[in-house]
Parts: C-alpha cells; structure tokens; sequence
C-alpha cells in the first residue's frame, strides 16, 4: 500500500443555490506520496508538465457526495507533478 498526504484549500465559493441546494466552490487539492522508482541522483526537484500525468500512479481520489467535480482549465489543464530525488511526488490540482 501507498500512503497519500493530502491537503484542501478552498479558494473560493462561488455560487450558492438554494433552490437546488448546491455550491460552487474553487478548490486546491494537494497529494504527497513516494514512489521510489522515481529515486533519482541529484539535490533539486523536477517540475513536470501537467501532461505527463498520464505516465504516472496517482491516486484515486473523489469528493464523497459531489454532484459534479472537473479541473480548471484555461489552455491547459490546471495540474503540477513535483518530483523530489527520493522519489516524493507532489501532484497538486486546481
């Protein structure tokens, strides 16, 4: 098993329905794990485009009760994969 950290910041709440008794709400979503196959030689962290995600494990994650859940996207989709020398991965969503 693979043990995930994970943080929630609300960055907004856009709208609120009370008619159909929802919410919009702009969040960031961070995940921390180690996966040493990704171990590599050096002292600095490795930046990766959000595209390279498919090449990837990351986990499963859901919002329990979600009506409706996507990521931002203006030209590109709103992802950072960090990769840190002892295989840490810091994968974070908007």
């Amino acid at each position: 098993p693979v043990s995930v950290g994970m943080s929630l910041d609300i960055a907004s709440i856009d709208t609120i329905s009370e008619i159909n008794m929802d919410y919009t709400a702009t969040i960031f979503l961070r995940q921390r794990w180690t996966d040493e196959r990704l171990c590599f030689d050096g002292n600095r962290s490795l930046s990766l485009d959000g595209r390279l995600v498919e090449m990837l494990w990351v986990p499963d994650t859901f919002i329990v009760d979600s009506k409706k859940s996507f990521l931002h996207d203006i030209t590109v989709e709103n992802r950072l994969i960090r990769i840190y020398p002892n295989g840490t991965v810091l994968y974070a969503l908007r």
